[in-house]
């Protein structure tokens, strides 16, 4: 004969098992047949969609897929501004953001929002500059921007390494990376500043533009972002990431997103990924 408390934990069961599709009592997080993956739709090259409805491209895009199969789930991708990547995760927006997040501990522990855990880097990058071709051959170092208006945009490390390292120059703020490049198609900034890899994408839409590298030694190191507190999550998508970082995979799937840019350049090391992944602080 079942009991009265039996018969209410029964039916608390039947309530849960109509709300997800994992059952009463699961601990799998995600939860469902799809995992929600945050990514960037303005960086030709790392994350793009043409129109509402179009396909999405990009590097980044490569990478949610990678994590997606670490997890057995499908990925279900929405857009995200540069500076609602930590918020999309800490509202529960979404599982996983893939959207050129460079890892550091201030993101680790929460300074500035809300904190997350990183798996990376799937990818490192240095700063450069972006100009307008007939700029190009008098912007070719930092100290050339003295004077000049420079794009940024909020949510990245950009605008402070701009602030830390950038001759005097008049600071102009864009939405996001694409507004940032609509203003300097449009004269109405000199240059745009931010990661070499990113940039590199925009000049395979944009052939107008040029990209001044620069070997200031300085990474930026980009990670697949997640909720605390799920750190098998994180360990599984880690052992996955390790393998595809260094297979053939990674290389291809770089070409085909950023043709002409050395693979070489960006490609992490596997002991990289150790010392950035799953922690509360970075190497520790």
């Amino acid at each position: 004969m079942t009991s009265k408390l039996s018969r209410v934990a029964l039916a608390c069961c039947g309530t849960l098992l109509l709300a997800t599709s994992t059952g009463c009592g699961s601990d799998e997080w995600p939860q469902g047949k799809k995992v929600r993956i945050s990514v960037k739709a303005d960086q030709p090259g790392t994350g793009y969609q043409e129109g509402k409805y179009g396909p999405r491209t990009g590097f980044d895009i490569d990478i949610a897929r990678v994590a997606a199969e670490a997890l057995g789930k499908e990925p279900d991708f929405s857009n995200v501004a540069s500076d609602k990547r930590d918020v999309a995760i800490g509202e529960g927006d979404a599982d996983l953001v893939v959207a050129t997040f460079s890892i550091n501990d201030d993101r680790l522990s929460g300074k500035y929002g809300p904190a997350v855990d990183f798996v990376g880097p799937y990818a490192k990058t240095s700063s450069s500059i972006l100009v307008r071709e007939e700029d190009y051959s008098d912007v070719q170092k930092t100290d050339d921007l003295e004077g000049r208006k420079v794009c940024t945009w909020p949510g990245t490390t950009s605008g402070v390494v701009a602030s830390e390292n950038l001759p005097t120059h008049e600071s102009i703020e864009g939405t996001d990376a694409g507004d940032c490049v609509n203003k300097l198609n449009q004269g109405d900034v000199d240059a745009v500043f931010t990661d070499a890899l990113l940039l590199h994408g925009f000049t395979k839409v944009y052939p107008n533009l040029q990209v001044v590298d620069l070997d200031s030694g300085n990474f930026q190191y980009y990670g697949i972002a997640l909720p605390k507190g799920h750190r098998d999550v994180c360990e599984k998508i880690k052992a996955e990431l390790k393998k595809y970082v260094g297979s053939h995979d990674w290389a291809q799937a770089f070409r085909e997103s950023l043709r002409g840019s050395d693979p070489v350049t960006y490609q992490p090391a596997p002991g990289d990924i150790d010392k950035y992944s799953c922690r509360d602080e970075v190497g520790r």
